[in-house]
């Protein structure tokens, strides 16, 4: 492989590991909202609300009407739709994710990554069918929640597949990223398997030696309080 097909490959290979990214956190949200649609306590009781507001639309004489959608409200049927929501998100992303795979080489891990997605887009639409129709389902709203964990799992899988970077390195990075705060660590880690991709093989030990004493002080900063503006 020449020097620019070997770039297009890393470029694919990032592309792949942002969309396995956020086919995670989708998931990680799919999975909350499912949860949510399983507590009793959200059962959703908006009647006297909108008895009261009918009875006082009566005595003004204003008109009323009464909705209630499933995208809005606060109870089991919004976890439900949320589910749906979110799966949805981790479909579209694993499906990209598939994609840059693919365009990298990686034919056997996209095309998994490939049936996951659609997996994932079929419990998604049959959540989002049970919510809009207001059926309580909470065994689809589980079901939905690990398709969407299967496909982020698929596209993390192809993401690794399609990249030029081995398990050692990859964990590196990870155990790196473990170090930083929880709100910094994607950004990072983005940007380090960025600049590895990017670099020659034989350069790739000595980075990650100086990476993994370089995320030790760079978690120090981060962690240190902003400072005060003076006025």
């Amino acid at each position: 492989m020449t020097r620019p097909a070997q770039a297009v490959a890393a470029a694919h290979a990032v592309i792949a590991d942002r969309y396995a990214t956020a086919a995670a956190t989708a998931a990680r949200e799919a999975e909350r909202a499912a949860r949510m649609a399983l507590q009793p306590s959200r059962v959703q009781n908006v009647t006297r609300e909108f008895i009261g507001r009918a009875e006082k639309a009566e005595q003004t004489g204003a008109t009323y009407e009464q909705t209630l959608q499933a995208g809005n409200a606060y109870g089991q049927m919004a976890g439900i739709a949320s589910a749906a929501k979110y799966a949805a998100a981790a479909a579209n992303a694993t499906r990209y994710a598939a994609d840059a795979a693919r365009k990298a080489g990686a034919y056997r891990a996209a095309r998994r990554a490939e049936d996951a997605a659609r997996a994932a887009t079929w419990w998604a639409d049959m959540a989002r069918h049970r919510a809009e129709n207001s059926h309580y389902a909470p065994y689809t709203a589980i079901k939905t929640a690990r398709s969407a964990r299967r496909a982020a799992a698929a596209a993390r899988s192809a993401a690794r597949a399609s990249g030029p970077l081995g398990r050692f390195t990859t964990g590196a990075v990870g155990l790196a990223a473990a170090l930083l705060p929880s709100g910094s660590r994607d950004r990072y880690t983005e940007e380090w398997k960025s600049d590895l991709c990017h670099l020659p093989r034989r350069r790739r030990a000595r980075y990650v030696a100086g990476l993994l004493s370089a995320a030790v002080r760079l978690a120090v900063v981060l962690r240190l309080p902003a400072p005060r503006s003076r006025r």
